[in-house]
């Protein structure tokens, strides 16, 4: 489906599942460089468990509007739209990577809007040397496969998911990239490395659960860790054999943490 926004912008989305009064819809947001596919395992999922989904493209990616400036605040007013739209006051954010840090974006700044929150795989600030090289070398990254090509970007997608475990987010981020818009994604990584939210989130009661792939490392799982310790109502849930996006290179144990905090 292609929304049309008010300051003429377009979110293509996709629904899936029905939208029951006692069912809250779960809104999903992918990561850079992704799409709504990204999320393929729990569209197949959720739905016949009686979840309803909305999956959009954030804007830079995917079908909908490309930017000439991107900030957190532009994807706030993307969810906000995507919402009021479809009549839906209060929804569960679940947001991996780039999408986790739009969500506790989100949150801080709407917190009447979101009964529950997932973030897989994110960071609420970069605040020590190391996080802030990492941010800064994000963007390098991308100035540099302007220069080198997509099909190079591409070949580094599947150095990145060579783990056997990890195959399905191989073939999909191979494939992925290859279509990326690499100004879109230079312009989306400045606005997430301007994150820095977890004070804002020591105030947030929302129930929420942050989960974290092992495999990049003892540093990663540590800059997940800041999020829930800013959470006052979080759980920290860290997956052997994952990395980022782990709903998508380990979905079983992804799905299961997510669908018994889901319940509770």
């Amino acid at each position: 489906m292609l929304l049309h926004n008010p300051d003429g912008t377009q979110t293509y989305y996709k629904i899936f599942g029905d939208k029951a009064s006692e069912t809250e819809t779960l809104l999903l947001l992918h990561g850079i460089g992704a799409d709504h596919e990204m999320w393929k395992p729990q569209i197949e999922k959720y739905p016949p468990l009686g979840y309803h989904l909305l999956v959009p493209d954030l804007f830079g990616h995917g079908l909908s509007s490309k930017l000439s400036h991107i900030d957190l605040s532009d994807w706030h007013n993307q969810i906000n739209w995507l919402l009021e739209n479809n009549n839906i006051e209060k929804c569960t954010l679940i947001g991996a990577s780039m999408g986790g840090v739009i969500a506790q974006s989100f949150v801080a700044h709407h917190p009447q809007m979101v009964g529950k929150m997932i973030i897989a795989d994110s960071f609420g600030k970069l605040s020590t040397f190391k996080e802030k090289i990492l941010g800064f070398s994000s963007i390098l990254g991308f100035y540099l496969f302007k220069i080198l090509g997509k099909k190079i970007l591409s070949q580094g997608m599947r150095s990145t998911y060579k783990p056997a475990y990890a195959r399905e987010a191989q073939e999909y981020f191979e494939r992925v990239s290859l279509d990326v818009d690499l100004n879109q994604m230079i312009l989306a990584r400045k606005a997430i490395n301007r994150i820095d939210v977890l004070e804002k989130l020591k105030a947030i009661t929302t129930p929420t659960l942050i989960i974290v792939g092992a495999e990049f490392g003892q540093w990663f799982i540590e800059i997940n860790c800041k999020i829930a310790d800013s959470l006052p109502n979080s759980e920290f849930v860290v997956l052997e054999q994952s990395m980022d996006p782990s709903n998508l290179v380990n979905p079983v144990e992804f799905d299961k943490q997510v669908l018994e905090f889901l319940s509770q």
